[in-house]
This record gives structure tokens, C-alpha cells and sequence, in this order.
């Protein structure tokens, strides 16, 4: 992952970037994030668990290299996902690097259409589950022993941009590895795959 994650990061560095066409801004969002698990052959999957997401991202457009009206995003974000049962629930932030290559597509000098897709790397931070038991709240920690630390997966999200300064967009995000813990022999304990639909603004500077 530290391998993939460098060279993209070096992919970046290699290209002149002009100050027009590297932009910086800022980004928050509501997520509803739900676990897809099976075990023993049976599949189960958790109610919606409303989390959030915020952090820092960056855009460089990539008209002068590809056609135009391409662009390459990425985000540094804080991001609480998770899933709800009846009588518990899991906590689960990630701080997640997603790189996407989007399109513009420029309805007026206000308005624009944007559309993108990519992967994203995640690394677990915190992680709790949390059950009631006796009328008293029960926390057990999640990463290293139900689930593993690292996530990677694809995201795709729709939205649109005005006065070139404010997106709102949707988004879906879900994990394609097998986030289940292995035992001693290597073997992972069932099967277990997040899923996220979130809601997001971004304003860039």
C-alpha cells in the first residue's frame, strides 16, 4: 500500500503544475455506511450508521494533458464509518486518502457538472464496537482483533460546482478487501466489506 500510495504521489510531483491549474480547498460531508459480512455461509448486513467526513482536498486540472475538461482530485479526510445491529453499533474512522479523475463539463461561467471515480486508501484510527449490556455501554476495540487496520476500495461521485468555488456532490465508496481479521494460520475469520453513500460539500480557494 506505502508503495502505490508513493507512486502516485510521484506521479504528481513529476508534472509541472502552474498555479492556475493546482487548486486547494476544503471538504466535509454526511455519511450513511453500512458492514456487508458473511460467516459460516451466511450473509449479513447492518442498518445505516450516520457518521461523517472532513478533512482537506486538492485539484489539478488536466485539460493540458488529457482532453478538456479532465481533472485529478485528491483528499486527506477524517472519515467515521460503521455499521448499526439491534443493540449495538461499531465506530469505525478511517483516515482515508482518496485520488479520483474526474470531468467538467461547463454548462455557463457558474455552473459546471462534475463527474469522477478512483480508489481510495484507507487507515483505521479508531475503532470501537459498542454494546449495551445491562443498561450500561460496553466498548471493545475493533482494529486487530474483529478487523483488520487497512481498506482500499473504489469511489465514485456525481456533483455539481458554482461561482467556480463551491461543489455539492454524492458519493459512493465501498471496500474491496476482506476487512475480517485472519487467525494465527493466515485464514480470514468470514468475510466483511464496507459500504458508504455520503452526502458532500467542498469549497476550494
Amino acid at each position: 500500500m506505502k508503495r502505490i500510495i508513493i507512486a502516485l504521489l510521484a506521479v504528481v510531483a513529476a508534472i509541472n503544475v502552474s498555479a492556475q491549474e493546482l487548486r486547494w480547498g476544503v471538504a466535509g460531508g454526511l455519511n450513511f455506511a453500512w458492514e456487508r459480512a458473511k460467516a459460516a455461509g451466511v450473509k449479513v448486513s447492518s442498518d445505516s450508521y450516520i457518521g461523517f467526513q472532513v478533512g482537506a482536498k486538492a485539484e489539478m486540472d488536466f485539460s493540458s494533458y488529457l482532453i478538456d475538461g479532465f481533472y485529478l482530485e485528491g483528499s486527506l479526510l477524517y472519515n467515521l464509518k460503521g455499521g448499526s445491529y439491534s443493540g449495538s453499533h461499531s465506530n469505525l474512522g478511517y483516515l482515508q486518502l482518496p485520488v479520483n479523475l474526474g470531468y467538467r463539463l461547463t454548462f455557463s461561467g457558474d455552473v459546471s457538472l462534475l463527474g469522477s471515480l478512483g480508489p481510495y486508501f484507507g487507515l483505521g484510527v479508531l475503532g470501537k464496537d459498542v454494546e449495551k449490556v445491562s443498561g450500561a455501554k460496553v466498548k471493545t476495540d475493533v482494529f486487530g482483533t474483529r478487523l483488520q487496520r487497512f481498506d482500499f476500495g473504489l469511489n465514485y461521485k456525481l456533483g455539481v460546482e458554482v461561482w467556480d468555488q463551491w461543489q455539492f456532490y454524492l458519493g459512493l465508496e465501498h471496500s474491496l478487501l476482506n476487512l475480517a481479521k485472519k487467525n494465527l494460520d493466515g485464514e480470514a475469520l468470514g468475510k466483511m466489506h464496507l459500504v458508504n453513500f455520503y452526502i458532500g460539500t467542498a469549497y476550494m480557494f
